[in-house]
């Protein structure tokens, strides 16, 4: 009794890469392609023309179709590519970049670097070795996260965190017989001799973040929505003030028509909300 067709090899040497016929069938991670060996071989140095140059051996599988162990989803891109140098829709950049940079093609991956979503996973890729501290920022935000998803069962869950900064305040004053409230007024002289406010801790952020440059806490951000989507997160950043009420003194000022002045503070905190 004999099984099914059993897989071939070729190439290796110059009887073998005769085996190789001008249309070559496909299969890439199990999705179906045709080409030909002018195409395939195109960029000299790429593994694809490689793979079928006769020097390498070439499995094929029970239908005798060449096959590569790789997702195919995007190998049509590739091969649109190498045809006709049409590239792929930007959406689709990031993705096949990947494939190019596996399948050798130089000019093709020199194209798509340009591209902000791979300039931006890049630089996120080169500060996270510059800055190891992200990294252990993202593992103490994975384990939150991991337990607030399990005392919830909740697809959704939420983390606050807050950088080093400056203290910063907003006066507040109020007038009871308009019912408006003006913000930004000034900070009364008071304030400024009463320094029990300096010593306010934001109460919402569940991670404390160090100081950082306005560029480098969006790099640190990028950082952890790569991160996180490699870990099937999906990330969205808010960024908002404490608003923690630090001061407040009732004034009575005639004229004014104001009766109070409250102290808030607006030091920025960024809500990171994962589903």
């Amino acid at each position: 009794m004999t099984g099914g067709r059993q897989p071939e090899m070729a190439g290796g040497t110059d009887r073998e890469n005769s085996q190789f016929h001008f249309i070559v069938p496909l299969n890439v991670g199990g999705h179906h392609y045709t080409s030909t060996l002018p195409i395939l071989r195109k960029f000299e140095e790429s593994m694809l023309a490689a793979m079928f140059s006769g020097r390498h051996l070439v499995v094929k599988d029970d239908e005798g179709r060449y096959f590569i162990e790789r997702d195919g989803a995007n190998f049509g891109h590739i091969l649109n590519f190498l045809r006709d140098s049409q590239l792929p829709p930007p959406g689709k950049a990031k993705d096949v970049y990947k494939e190019a940079l596996y399948y050798g093609i130089k000019p093709l991956a020199d194209i798509l670097r340009r591209h902000r979503s791979i300039i931006e996973e890049e630089e996120v890729a080169k500060f996270a070795d510059q800055c190891p501290n992200a990294q252990d920022k993202a593992e103490e935000i994975a384990s939150l996260l991991q337990k607030k998803f399990a005392d919830t069962l909740s697809r959704k869950s939420r983390v606050v965190l807050q950088f080093t900064q400056e203290l910063s305040w907003e006066s507040v004053h109020h007038s009871p017989s308009t019912g408006k409230t003006i913000g930004n007024y000034y900070i009364p002289y008071d304030f400024d001799q009463d320094k029990s406010h300096e010593n306010h801790k934001c109460p919402l952020p569940e991670i404390a973040m160090g100081e950082m440059s306005e560029s480098d806490k969006g790099k640190t951000l990028n950082f952890f929505g790569n991160y996180f989507e490699k870990l099937g997160y999906k990330m969205e950043v808010t960024p908002g003030e404490c608003r923690e009420e630090v001061w407040s003194q009732n004034i009575t000022w005639p004229g004014d028509g104001l009766n109070s002045i409250t102290i808030h503070c607006t030091k920025k905190i960024y809500t990171l909300d994962f589903s």
